[in-house]
């Protein structure tokens, strides 16, 4: 345990005074209140064939954008002119109150260079100043110029289309808008901004972060998804953190709530100011945890977390690597399973 002069404790104590829990993925994690989440983040779901994004964005600018995405999708031309429009279709999301809720989705051709047959279903919905736009891939074998092909092997030209716009319409009632800090109670998946209604077992990935509204150059990442790595976190080789403008401080493996965390610190020069070449201030922190890299479960799924702190010029307001330790100790000693998430065997 790491004991602070009292006047460094006071500061980590006034960070750290109000640390309301989150939500991310089937995991709980305290979080000073001063970490405020990304504006956007993406969600790859069931091996990439579904693509969720979800950001803030209220309903003028919402409309705006859906108009000029539906102009530009008409304006688009294949390739080939056998494929015919770029946009094939466009479907209605109802709504009983556009004031509150409100969505489209285009159905479209998957690029202008490859055969029609190819189709992404892009849908979008705007609710509580949340937009969620999902794309799923499809096929639709079925245009006249595939005839031959259908009659030579008819269970490569199929149509699907009906199928994938059913379970994008079952998405968007599913997964429902939440603010940051509303922490859900039932089965489901806690996405950026809202919550995946219900158990499921299907492959994910996701990552975003949240970023101090004061303190400069101070945030989190979350990274949570499906993947079984080659390697622990401690058994990667150290150039994989260090990147070779730095050096470890410190590496090791705690256990908090029935979970084992495995952590990497370094200290080096990574954050190099991309509009100044000049700005030489570029030193600081990134703290590394991770947690079932290597053999995630339905129920224990991976977790990365990490902690990016650059040191301020103003020496006399940076946090002291003792403090950083014992911030990051704080948070990530908070880390569990929200038990909810599963349903009852």
């Amino acid at each position: 345990m790491i004991k602070l002069p009292i006047e460094q404790q006071q500061q980590v104590t006034q960070l750290l005074d109000n640390s309301p829990t989150r939500c991310v993925g089937t995991y709980l994690i305290n979080l000073p209140i001063g970490f405020k989440v990304a504006k956007e983040a993406v969600f790859y779901y069931k091996d990439n064939d579904i693509i969720i994004t979800t950001r803030e964005q209220y309903l003028p600018p919402f409309k705006q954008m859906i108009a000029l995405r539906e102009q530009q999708l008409k304006n688009t031309k294949a390739v080939d002119p056998i494929d015919g429009d770029y946009l094939k279709a466009i479907y209605p999301v109802h709504t009983s109150d556009p004031n509150k809720m409100q969505g489209i989705i285009f159905e479209r051709m998957e690029s202008i260079g490859v055969s029609d047959i190819l189709r992404i279903l892009e849908g979008y919905r705007w609710q509580d100043n949340v937009t969620m736009k999902i794309e799923i891939k499809a096929v639709n074998g079925l245009g006249e110029q595939y005839k031959a092909d259908r009659e030579e092997d008819p269970d490569a030209y199929y149509n699907n289309v009906p199928q994938k716009l059913n379970e994008l319409y079952a998405l968007l009632d599913r997964i429902k808008v939440r603010d940051d800090l509303a922490i859900p109670t039932t089965p489901g998946f806690c996405l950026f901004r809202s919550f995946m209604q219900g158990e499921d077992r299907k492959w994910k990935d996701m990552n975003y972060g949240y970023s101090h509204d004061t303190i400069e150059d101070f945030s989190f990442y979350f990274e949570f998804n499906d993947y079984a790595g080659d390697y622990a976190l401690l058994d990667k080789p150290e150039g994989y953190f260090t990147q070779g403008e730095g050096r470890t401080i410190y590496k090791g493996k705690r256990t908090s709530n029935n979970l084992v965390l495995e952590e990497w610190i370094v200290k080096g020069t990574y954050f190099n100011n991309e509009e100044d070449e000049f700005d030489t201030n570029n030193m600081g922190y990134i703290f590394t945890l991770g947690i079932h890299m290597t053999d995630p479960t339905y129920k224990t799924p991976r977790l990365r977390v990490e902690m990016f702190y650059k040191i301020p010029r103003d020496r006399t307001k940076a946090f002291t690597r003792q403090q950083l330790m014992v911030i990051w100790r704080e948070v990530t000693n908070s880390i569990r399973l929200r038990e909810s998430s599963f349903e009852s065997n």
